[in-house]
């Protein structure tokens, strides 16, 4: 019976391509790896608010087709947190890929111990640490964290040459079975979301109108010189200011992920913003250091 032990604290993950050959699609490389590293993100804020990570490419490698990465994880400016980070976010993103595959034929069997959670599936056996296998259960909610890991396996197909997927720590990791490529779809396809077309966009947002009720009535903002409505979906956010933490009033900025729906025009082929969220803020700048900001920008 094959045993998979997930480590609990890593920062580093490598993305393995399985293919024969030395190369692999620009796009399909570059795709993969936007998604893992948004859903790195979205992970990272819920499970440790406080905190902004910024994910970085260590390096590329044969063999398999491997890149590396490594999340560098600091206290996310005015918003800060009193607990230390925590070095989970490997173990949660292997964790939901098993969950996705293993249960493709039958339902596998878990069980919950004090320090850990084993998952059955036929003759393989998954040992998550307890925390990790909680935090994947808050994580998976996020519909930012799911189709992000959808575009992960969306960029393996744009390559035919790739034949499957796998995502470990560093260093070798013979009994980590990979993704066949017969799943890619089935995974991509069970969170592709109806906003096909939105983007992503790291912005600075001045705030004209504050909503501070946790919910998605919306906040008014000025972006690029245009005004623009948008809800704030970070709890971590809402907790800070909960916590006094941090105040706000108009004409603060915001620095966040702004998540931008389009939708392209018949005619000209020009894709329109339809809508705003913001789902993620990164950090909050009082208006009175403004100057500063822009300063240093």
């Amino acid at each position: 019976m094959d045993v998979i032990q997930i480590p609990h604290d890593t920062n580093r993950l490598v993305l393995h391509f399985d293919t024969a050959l030395l190369q692999i699609n620009a796009y399909a490389l570059a795709s993969s790896l936007v998604g893992l590293a948004n859903a790195i993100k979205e992970a990272n804020s819920i499970v440790n608010p406080g905190y902004a990570v910024e994910v970085v490419v260590e390096r590329l490698e044969d063999g398999s087709f491997r890149a590396t990465l490594k999340a560098v994880v600091k206290k996310a400016g005015n918003i800060f947190s009193h607990e230390l980070s925590k070095a989970i976010i490997y173990g949660i993103i292997a964790t939901w890929i098993y969950d996705q595959t293993l249960g493709a034929d039958k339902e596998p069997i878990i069980i919950i111990n004090d320090e850990s959670v084993e998952i059955r599936s036929g003759e393989r056996i998954i040992i998550v640490p307890r925390e990790v296998y909680d935090a994947k259960k808050e994580v998976e909610r996020s519909e930012r964290f799911q189709s992000s890991m959808s575009q992960v396996f969306n960029g393996a197909l744009k390559d035919p040459a790739v034949t499957g997927l796998k995502i470990t720590p560093p260093g070798e990791w013979p009994g980590l079975p990979s993704v066949p490529r017969e799943q890619f779809v089935l995974i991509a396809s069970r969170y592709e979301a109806d906003d096909a077309n939105a983007i992503y966009e790291d912005a600075v947002l001045e705030i004209s109108r504050a909503i501070m009720s946790r919910g998605r009535r919306k906040w008014e903002f000025y972006w690029r010189g245009v005004k623009i409505s948008a809800p704030v979906l970070d709890h971590a956010f809402y907790e800070a200011f909960s916590a006094h933490d941090i105040t706000i009033a108009p004409g603060d900025m915001l620095r966040v992920v702004l998540k931008i729906y389009r939708k392209t025009d018949p005619e000209s082929g020009i894709h329109v913003n339809t809508k705003y969220e913001v789902v993620e803020v990164q950090n909050h700048i009082p208006r009175e250091v403004q100057g500063s900001f822009e300063t240093s920008a």
